[in-house]
């Protein structure tokens, strides 16, 4: 079997020669930026995943030292079951879940207060392909998120893939603009609390 190989011709390799980098989102965009600009994509960075079985103590500790504020949680397989936010984990669902089953907020599990799969949504990435940052903006604020992932949809299959990640933080970063500071509004006391901190 290893005798139907040919070998490759080789070189050497030139004095002063670098290495190829994954490319780089810019530092700073404009309201008419290709979108794609301002998006995570997971083809170039790993996203961040949790078990369902995490407490969202240890969630939130671990969105703190990757610098993220969104979770995918997945199963043993590696699929895609909930997707958690600090927002989610600071906001009012923990005090309610406390305060309805009194077991203590550091008992609490990912899955307990995560999005559910089915009550995810995503943008198609041939629309996002086409839409600029401006574009992307008004999604996320019309949705009242501060997350949205994007979908690459196979042509023939029409099976999805978790392409990406828009998210507010980033793009305020990348455009320079505190525009998008209130893009979610506070929707309860213990939310408004942590908009204060």
């Amino acid at each position: 079997m290893r005798h139907e190989f040919a070998a490759l011709s080789h070189i050497h390799l030139q004095p002063g020669k670098t290495f190829e980098h994954p490319t780089e989102p810019p530092d700073f965009v404009h309201w008419n930026s290709p979108a794609v600009e301002v998006m995570t994509d997971f083809r170039i960075v790993h996203p961040i995943t949790i078990p369902p079985d995490v407490s969202i103590d240890t969630a939130l500790e671990k969105m703190k030292q990757a610098g993220v504020r969104l979770l995918l949680v997945v199963n043993e397989q590696q699929v895609i079951i909930g997707v958690i936010t600090a927002r989610d984990i600071q906001g009012e669902r923990p005090v309610k879940l406390v305060q309805e089953t009194r077991i203590p907020h550091s008992a609490i599990h990912a899955d307990a207060i995560m999005t559910p799969q089915p009550e995810i949504i995503g943008l198609n990435m041939i629309s996002v392909r086409n839409a600029v940052v401006g574009h992307i903006v008004e999604t996320l604020r019309q949705l009242e998120r501060q997350h949205v992932l994007v979908l690459e949809i196979d042509d023939v299959t029409k099976s999805q893939t978790v392409r990406g990640l828009f998210s507010t933080s980033q793009i305020r970063r990348q455009l320079g603009e505190k525009v998008l500071a209130d893009i979610v509004p506070a929707h309860s006391l213990a939310e408004m609390q942590h908009e204060i901190r």
